[in-house]
């Protein structure tokens, strides 16, 4: 965890209210703690269970992610890389069309579209 990965996890949830409750129950199963990479993680999830039903806030989303690890130093493009992109469900799973809506950047760091 660093200053920069936090700091990248409460810019996401300014900027998008609705990961509010993720952010949430991450903070109450953690004791109040911060994970970056469990809270990324938790909002991949969120992510796959709406892609069908939300695909517009699935999209501004990952092209937030997108710009942050464009210009963001390499401990996000880390949090990014493993605990967002890798954790896009398989392809033919539930929730893999994320892949679909991912920008250039993020594609080139998807095992699955490398």
């Amino acid at each position: 965890m660093s200053a920069s990965t936090v700091a990248t996890i409460g810019a996401l949830v300014d900027e998008y209210r609705q990961l509010t409750p993720v952010l949430a129950e991450h903070l109450e199963d953690n004791e109040g703690e911060l994970l970056p990479h469990l809270v990324l993680a938790d909002v991949v999830r969120w992510l796959s269970d709406r892609v069908d039903s939300d695909p517009d806030i699935c999209r501004s989303i990952l092209e937030w992610l997108e710009r942050e690890y464009e210009r963001g130093p390499e401990d996000v493009q880390g949090l990014i890389t493993v605990s967002g992109v890798e954790m896009i469900p398989d392809p033919g799973l539930p929730g893999s069309a994320l892949r679909d809506l991912l920008g250039p950047t993020l594609r080139s760091v998807d095992p699955w579209l490398a």
